[in-house]
């Protein structure tokens, strides 16, 4: 495992401060693949730089956000384990929260895209109903995105109607 996790990161330490065009970056399925071999490899941090950049480039992209979203899940049961503490649960939360938004995510651009990967979707929603389960319904607070969104569609819908008046 030890050597897996160097020659890992030496693969990472060639291209990640690289700006995305350049022909040493490998292509964005192969990051998708490495990242699933850091998470593998227990090196979740790393996993979630790649996911992030790759999220970064293009959000449209199912696996990325599931990926994600696995990623942070498997990163709060790590740090929940290893801490009883009130405290130490506490800090788990926004952990969590961003594991159920990259989730959630990655269950919206599924269903829109109309995405074949049954087995994603399904281990998608265990996660996400496990987290509800733990930190209760989302909040306005963990749904801002989405409520900016619909906000964006008003405003769009409103343009619309004061153009087909002039």
């Amino acid at each position: 495992m030890e050597d897996a996790r160097a020659a890992l990161s030496r693969s990472i330490e060639l291209w990640k401060d690289l700006d995305t065009e350049d022909v040493k970056v490998p292509d964005f399925p192969t990051r998708i693949s490495l990242s699933r071999l850091l998470m593998e490899a227990e090196m979740e941090d790393d996993a979630l730089e790649v996911l992030e950049r790759l999220v970064g480039e293009d959000d449209s992209s199912v696996e990325a956000w599931y990926l994600g979203g696995w990623c942070l899940y498997l990163m709060s049961e790590k740090r929940r384990s290893s801490g009883d503490s009130a405290e130490e649960r506490k800090a788990l939360m926004p952990l969590m929260r961003a594991s159920r938004e990259w989730l959630q995510n990655s269950l919206k651009l599924y269903q829109v895209l109309e995405y074949e990967d049954g087995r994603l979707n399904e281990h998608a929603e265990e996660l996400v109903q496990g987290l509800t389960k733990v930190l209760g319904p989302p909040t306005d607070g963990d749904e801002a995105d989405e409520d900016k969104g619909d906000w964006e569609d008003d405003e769009e819908g409103s343009e619309d109607e004061e153009m087909e008046d002039t």
